[in-house]
């Protein structure tokens, strides 16, 4: 592969990993379970980094992910939106 068309593809992955991330962020900040979806995602992914599945990653890999992931997890939960609202303020 020449040197242009490998640039072109680490564009698309880091694009698509920077549209990955904003949506599971909002999918997180929103969910209404928001405990509970913190208290699994940390237990699955030291599943997935210990166990069969993570068997192939490199150590820097299972490091990435789980930076990944502790980023995410800063999120903090997001407020109720009452779209009727603006409505009681006219």
């Amino acid at each position: 592969m020449q040197k242009a068309q490998l640039q072109n593809d680490l564009d698309a992955i880091i694009a698509t990993q920077a549209g990955l991330m904003a949506i599971v962020a909002s999918l997180m900040a929103t969910h209404p379970q928001y405990e509970r979806l913190q208290l699994h995602l940390t237990g699955l992914l030291e599943i997935l980094l210990t166990g069969a599945a993570g068997i192939t990653f490199t150590e820097a890999q299972r490091q990435q992910a789980r930076e990944f992931v502790e980023t995410l997890q800063q999120l903090q939960k997001a407020p109720p939106i009452d779209p009727l609202q603006s409505l009681l303020d006219l």
